[in-house]
């Protein structure tokens, strides 16, 4: 009884630990059903890009971008960790892996890296196009959703810009029933 009591306990207190980590704050212009366009006023994030196939490249990004975050920058600031991680592939078939800084930092504030393989940028005004699912962020699902995204945008003869964003909200031991991710297009 004592373990089925804390199995219990424990799936409810899973999602509260797991949604604790601060998201990028955004504006919601419209929602239909798990598709939403938001904007996004200032954002702050750290990128790298990596060679490889997906999984092997936003890892080894991952490992680079926690040491920045950590305190691994010209300031040793420690930066809190936010959601989400964002893969975009780009047009030399590299990923570019992103985190977004907390809200309060920006250009100004925000420490440099120490490694050169880290940049910053500062996106201003920015109306984007996302779609919500969960589950696991395999490649069958990932295209599902971005399917559905584009067959959306196109029907509504609403214009954006390629390549998809792959956004991801949740850590790695987070059940794939509990997961968020979104495709997302930034809207022309």
């Amino acid at each position: 009884m004592k373990k089925v009591l804390i199995a219990i306990l424990s799936t409810l207190w899973f999602p509260i630990m797991i949604m604790a980590v601060e998201e990028r704050p955004y504006q919601s212009i419209k929602k239909d059903g798990n598709i939403e366009i938001r904007e996004y006023t200032q954002i702050m994030s750290a990128d790298v890009i990596t060679s490889g196939p997906r999984d092997e490249a936003a890892s080894d990004a991952f490992r680079i971008l926690v040491q920045f975050i950590g305190g691994k920058n010209q300031g040793q600031e420690k930066i809190a960790m936010t959601a989400p991680v964002s893969q975009t592939q780009t047009a030399d078939r590299q990923w570019r892996v992103s985190f977004y800084l907390p809200a309060n930092m920006n250009a100004a504030n925000t420490p440099a890296p120490n490694d050169s393989r880290i940049s910053l940028t500062e996106h201003q005004n920015i109306t984007v196009a996302a779609i919500r699912f969960s589950g696991l962020s395999r490649a069958k699902n990932l295209s599902k959703h971005e399917t559905i995204l584009r067959a959306y945008l196109n029907q509504k003869q609403i214009q954006f810009k390629e390549p998809p964003i792959y956004a991801f909200y949740n850590p790695p031991i987070t059940p794939w029933f509990l997961r968020r991710n979104e495709i997302i297009f930034n809207l022309k």
